[in-house]
Formats: C-alpha cells, structure tokens, sequence
C-alpha cells in the first residue's frame, strides 16, 4: 500500500507547527546565553519592553516561587534540575535566559537586543573525563542525586556471571579505549508550539511538535500547577523527532506562560542554531572495553567502564545507558558481563535519546573488539561472528543477560550480507585502499524503561454512520506512516475498505492514553492495540448482524465493507447500515447491546524491570541486524567512500513493506553521519563551533551509496500477535562499527574515535608511514594524544565494587 500520508507531504499542504495561525496570534522569542559557565547576578527586561510591538517579557526571577521546576517523567526523578530559565547559574551556551513577546517574530527579536544580562564567568568543562576530576568546576549545584556526587548525575551497574573466572580461562582478552560523538537529530521540522490560554474557561491549549502528547500535558500541568484536564495537547505534522523531541522542553512551558498572562495565543519556534545548542544531542561516551575469548571463537566475557556524558541537563541520560547497555549485548548471548558507567555532567547541550538510544555507541566498541579478537585468532571476522550470533534449538530463548529472544533470524541476516558484499572475494583478492567490514546487533522493539512500569499504547475505534473507520491514538506519527499501516491492520480485521479508515489527529482531550511514539514500538506495540481494538470491533458488528439476519456469530464473516454469511460475500449487511442501527435505530439490536460502535484496546508488553545485576528482558521482541560495507580510501586526501552496502534484517512479519525499506533506509542515514562527519564541536570556552548545517557535517545525499542490497530475513515473533517486530532504529546500530571495521581492512588504521573524517584520516595514515608502522590506532597512536595508550593506564570507575549500588 501507498503511504496516505505523502499527498500533503509532497503538495506543501501538510500543516507544521510554524503554519499554524490562530487570532490575534503573537510571536515569542528567547534570548540565549553566549556563555557556557557563569553566575548570574540579574537581567533587565526594562529597555526591551519598551519597543515598538512588544507585549511582554519573562526572565528566570519572575517565575521563581509561581512554577515548580520538573525533572524527566520518564526518568522519574526525584527531584527538578530544569527550569524555563537560568536564574542564578548558566550551564551551557544556548540555555535560556529570557524571552520577550511582540506583534511580530522581527519585534521580538529586535527586542532581544536591548536584554542587559549580568554575569561573572566560571570555569568551563566540556570534557566528560575531566568532569570527574575532584578539582573539576561543579556544574549543578544545590541538587541531591540518589546516586551521584558532583559533577555524577547517576551510576550503572552490571554484574551477571563472573568475569574474574572468565577473564582466568580466556585464551585470550582484547582490550581498547573507545569514544563516540554528541549527534543531533536534525529533524527537518523544528522545535516549537503554538500556546493559547482561554481564560473563560481555564484551559491551556498548546499545538506542540513532540513525540508524546500526554508526557507534556502531565508534566506541563505539573509545572504550571493547573489540572491535567486543563492541558489540552494537539499535534499537528511532525517532520521527524528521532527521540530529540521525547520530553518537555523549556519553550513549551515559555509559551504557555505568556499566553496566560496575556490571554493570547503565541507561537514559539526555535531556529536552527538554539536547536542545535539547547536541543539534545546523541550522548557522547568513553568506554574502556575488553572482550574474553577462548581459542576456538567462543566469547566468555565482556567488561566496560562507560563515562557517560549527559550534557548540563540529564534528560534521559541514565536510560540511555540501561537500555543500550543491556540490549547492546546482543546477538552475543555472553554468559560473563561486568559494566560500570559514570553518568557525567558537562557544560554542553543536555544529551538525550536519539535514533539507537545508547545501542550504536555499544555496537562501536562491541563489533570493533569481535573483530580484534578475530585478527588475534587468526580467525575470518566472518566466522567468529558467526560461531556466537544467537542460534538457539528452542524459542524463546533466555540470554545471561536475561534478555528472552523469542525468534530471530540473526545467523541467517549475517550469512546474507556477507554475500551481498562478496565478502570471501574481497577478503581473498584485496585491493589497495579498498577494504570490507561486518557488524551484527538486535534492537529492542519498545521497552520497559528502568525507571517506570509500564510499556503501553492504547486506540479507540469508532464506526461512523457511513461505514468509515476513524481510528483515535496518543502515538504521534512522525515518519513512521501510522496512517498507512493502522488502516492496513483494520482493513484487514473488520473487513472495511482501505481508503475508508481515518487517522485522527493526536489530540489529549479525544485520544486514549499512551506513552507516544519512540523506541521502535509503533507496529509491534501500537500495531497490537489497534489489531486488538479491531477484534472487539468486529465482534460488535458481528452480533448486530447476527441478530438481524438471525444467523449463528460463527457462520458470519466480514469483507467487502459488509458482514456476510461465510462463502456468500455478496450477501449481508454493509457496515454503516449495521452503524445506522447502533445510531439511529437502536431497537433493531440485540437485547442487552450497548448502542454504540466504538473499542478501545490497550496493549501493554509483557516484559520485565530490570534486576539489581543489571539483567532483564525489557524488550517485548527484538530485531536483528547484519551489515557490511565496502568502502574506499583515497590516501591523498582522506576521503572514505562508502562503495557498496549490504543489509540484512529481521523485522518479522512486516506490514508495509515500503515503509519498513525507508525507516531502514533513514536509519543508515543517521549511521553515516555518526560515522563519517556528525559531532558537536566544543572549543575549550564550551562554546559550539558548528551550530549550522552550514558547519555541521550532516551527510548528503551524493555521499551515499545506492542502497539496492536491502534484505528482510523474517522470523515471526511468537509474543507480538501479528508477528511484526520495530523496524525504526534496527538500521542504525551496526552501521558506524561496519565502516569503522572497514575502514581498518582498507588501511590499517583502527578508528577507536567517532567521527572517521578525512582530515582525521590523512593525519593517521601520514603518521603511520612515518612511524612505518602495519597498523595503528587513531587517536591512540598520535604523538599529541593525551588519553591513556594501554590498559595498565585506564581510570577506574568511581563507584567502589563492595557498594551498595541499587539501580
């Protein structure tokens, strides 16, 4: 099926939130500091309210004491690290310190200028490592963590098997430093909202590009201090989130603040650079890694020290760690796993979820080992990985990790890229500067974050009188194409016609409760709800018929936009006939049936939370994931291209097979970038280099390779109902560690640091003929590099073994 949603998409007529106008509609924007670390001492608003169109302006001190400061929901703090704006401290450059609202976007910026702001600078850290140093300047103050100190926002903790035992009967033990970098989501659609406060009846009606309609209303009224049936939460098209648009932001509450004072709708769109400094960004890591093996192939063991860095703010930080951490393991079902992570802060963006949710970052250093391992053996890449892939006689399967795979086709997708990619010809016949690369992972299909118990989506279904389906849902669609594939599933399950079901608009006043859209949960866990709300349909819609045309509910059938005596599908009773009688004509029903054709079904994933070692099966199935890449390095400039491609995928029974090839099309998009260019560059003043796609190295378009060589391997999963596994991130994973192995067959440089850039690049192979070196490490083997060179200098974790470390 074609997607519905790309008529509007391709004419222009789709409405984004920058689109909206609503009466007497005002403008609002928000000056940024410029400034990484400072003491506030104040900020006049006094010369900018008196321009020409202004209406209003707000700093950090008029709201202190009137609102509550919020934590993440999703994290369920116990305490509030964020606030509209600085009042006494700047944390990072691009935090909000005011905001003045005009008749026009040009007033109101006009305004900005004349905001006098007084501050003494403090020392800046931008560095996650040297933000645990006990001299380190103290970023957040005057906040308890549970479980950090200082600059620590929170610690992790894995401890499954024994991984003293299994370091003594390793044969034999790779070991290296690993760094990823900070990515942004760069959705095409921008941050923003539109808030109007109606002050006759008291509610807050706020337009918002999010990914969860009710994670904003609850924590929005939260904050505001309003009931939650006083927050209404529309959202209108999103062009894209990626995770970087997974929590309330601090516009949102600006907005509405405004709006309540001044009982007028305003409109509030962040541009491209606040975007990139106050946005969220992938969370960059370090990770000290070792991986155990025996002489045959057989991986026994995995040990990592994860400095974790979660910007200024937390924003999900300690999630990011679980999950990836936990799911990274996989499709390796390792029996001896220790993990430590220092979740740090850092005068930087806050970090957040982005397309992988801490799965990439794993994946570089996991797949980088396997393959130094491999070398180590003497052993094809190829091969070891396929001596550990998960291959279980029996499903579900339970890993040490405690991860419950209930089917996957892994083994399969790893033989099948390989091939693709002729890897035996390449690896036999290699050509200069030209080399070939493998990496594997599973992604998590949803799941059940460690710091709440529910794992949820819910659709109500109504049949409306003319024999149209409008289908009602809180998970907001943003690229996914929940228009096109809910109507698949009810055109298949109550037997009306495609083009007549609906999608409504998220909207928290009409839409049934759900967490939203992320964690590649829509087909397997909104899927489920709506299959499950169209069974409950069709069995109303069966007992109307059954009654009128007084047959048996098991002779019936439905099909063709009716309700038909099996075997006679030009017979029966059309659908909005059978809703007529629900609507209008009650006493044709039968006795006891409640006069109304609507269901709604909630789908909760039966998966567990996480044990006090680290272990747990928080994902409902899990997607698997094989690629390899050829890529070419051209040694007088630097340049690596990516020349052929192959990937492998299990993604279960899939329902729409065009939107399943472009979300994993999308997803080795935003693997390229992080592994060939993405990075927010910070000078040493904590100020961002590259605030603009002007700077920043997103890929483009001729940068990529024809993606021909795409493969669905499907092993249906056995807990999903329909089948169907998350296809949104299981394309992004392996990508980074493929090239990064590539890239290290085609010249001898093994990348230990994202990004693989072709300065970077040529700096390494220089350095490497000069020292005549056969391989070499970048950024290790550099005579500037300042970092640890071998394992006898690696930091230990801060959080000592004997604590008492609860997660």
């Amino acid at each position: 099926m074609p997607r519905t949603e790309d008529l509007a998409l391709l004419t222009g007529t789709a409405r984004f939130i920058d689109d909206i106008r609503l009466p007497g509609m005002l403008y609002a924007k928000i000056l940024r500091s410029t400034t990484a670390h400072a003491r506030l001492n104040g900020v006049d608003l006094s010369k900018a309210l008196q321009q020409p169109g202004v209406r209003g302006a707000l700093c950090g001190q008029d709201l202190l004491g009137k609102i509550k400061p919020w934590g993440d929901m999703m994290q369920d703090l116990l305490v509030g690290d964020h606030f509209p704006f600085a009042t006494d401290k700047i944390l990072y450059e691009g935090q909000e310190l005011a905001a003045v609202v005009a008749d026009s976007k040009h007033e109101a910026l006009d305004a900005l200028e004349m905001i006098e702001v007084d501050y003494d600078e403090l020392p800046v850290v931008v560095d996650p490592e040297q933000a645990l140093r006990p001299d380190a300047p103290l970023i957040q103050e005057g906040i308890n963590y549970e479980f950090g100190e200082g600059n620590i926002f929170d610690r992790y903790r894995v401890r499954v098997g024994d991984i003293e035992a299994a370091e003594a009967d390793a044969d034999i033990v790779v070991r290296q430093r690993f760094s990823t970098n900070r990515q942004a989501g760069a959705a095409l659609d921008p941050h923003g909202c539109v808030a109007s406060y109606d002050s006759f009846t008291g509610v807050l009606t706020i337009y918002s590009s999010t990914q969860s309609i009710f994670m904003v209303r609850d924590i929005l009224a939260d904050t505001l201090q309003i009931p939650r049936n006083r927050v209404r939460v529309i959202v209108p098209e999103v062009g894209a989130g990626f995770g970087s648009k997974a929590q309330m932001f601090a516009h949102e509450v600006i907005a509405s603040v405004l709006s309540m004072q001044l009982g007028r709708p305003v409109h509030l769109v962040l541009g491209r650079g606040e975007i990139f400094r106050a946005g969220t960004a992938r969370n960059g890591q370090v990770r000290y890694a070792e991986l155990f093996c025996k002489q045959d192939g057989r991986i026994i063991g995995y040990r990592d020290y994860v400095v974790h860095n979660c910007g200024a703010q937390s924003l999900w930080g300690n999630q990011v760690v679980h999950i990836g951490t936990n799911v990274g393991m996989l499709p390796y079902p390792i029996p001896n796993i220790h993990v430590d992570a220092d979740i740090v802060h850092t005068n930087t963006a806050p970090g957040g979820p982005l397309r992988g949710f801490g799965i990439p970052q794993t994946i570089w250093a996991k797949e980088q080992l396997v393959d130094l391992a491999a070398e180590q053996l003497g052993m094809d890449p190829l091969e070891l990985r396929s001596r550990n892939v998960l291959r279980p006689e029996t499903f579900p399967f339970r890993t040490p990790m405690g991860q419950v795979v209930d089917s996957t086709s892994i083994h399969e997708c790893l033989h099948q890229c390989a091939e693709a990619i002729g890897w035996k010809q390449k690896k036999a016949e290699p050509v200069p500067f030209e080399g070939v690369g493998l990496a594997v992972s599973m992604k998590y299909t949803s799941c059940r974050h460690p710091s709440f118990d529910t794992d949820l989506s819910a659709v109500r279904l109504r049949l409306e009188t003319d024999g149209t389906v409008t289908i009602f849902s809180s998970d907001v669609s943003h690229g996914q194409g929940h228009a096109t594939f809910l109507a698949q599933i009810v055109s298949d399950v109550l037997g009306v016609g495609f083009e007549k079901v609906a999608l409504a608009q998220p909207d928290s006043a009409t839409s049934p409760f759900g967490l939203g859209t992320f964690a590649s949960r829509a087909a397997a866990v909104l899927g489920t709800a709506c299959r499950q709300a169209a069974e409950r349909l069709r069995e109303k819609v069966v007992a109307i018929a059954a009654h009128v045309l007084e047959a048996n509910p098991e002779d019936l059938e439905t099909g063709n936009d009716r309700v038909h005596v099996r075997g006679l599908p030009d017979t029966g009773l059309y659908l909005e006939n059978l809703a007529g009688y629900a609507a209008y004509r009650t006493h044709q029903l039968p006795p006891g049936f409640e006069p109304t054709l609507e269901s709604v079904a909630t789908y909760d994933t039966p998966t567990e939370r996480e044990a006090s070692d680290g272990s747990g099966n928080l994902s409902v199935t899990y997607s698997g994931a094989a690629h390899a890449a050829h890529v070419r390095v051209d040694p007088d400039t630097g340049r690596i291209t990516v020349v052929d491609y192959a990937m492998a995928h299990d993604t279960g029974v899939v329902i729409n097979p065009l939107i399943v090839e472009g979300q994993h099309q999308g997803g080795f998009l935003m693997g390229i970038g992080m592994a060939l260019g993405e990075d927010y560059a910070y000078d040493e003043q904590g100020h961002m280099l590259n605030a603009s796609f002007k700077d920043y190295q997103a890929p483009y378009a001729p940068e990529l390779p024809e993606l021909t060589k795409m493969y669905e391997i499907p092993a249906p999963s056995v807990t999903i109902p329909g089948g169907q596994k998350g296809a949104g991130e299981s394309g992004t994973g392996p990508v980074p560690a493929a090239i990064g192995n590539a890239v290290y067959d085609a010249t001898g440089v093994r990348f230990t640091a994202l990004p693989i850039t072709p300065d970077r690049m040529l700096l390494a192979l220089r350095e490497k003929e000069r020292r005549g070196m056969a391989s070499f490490r970048y950024p290790d083997d550099m005579p500037e590099f300042t970092g640890p060179r071998s394992a006898g200098e690696w930091p230990a974790p801060t959080a000592s073994d004997e604590g008492d470390l609860l997660l």
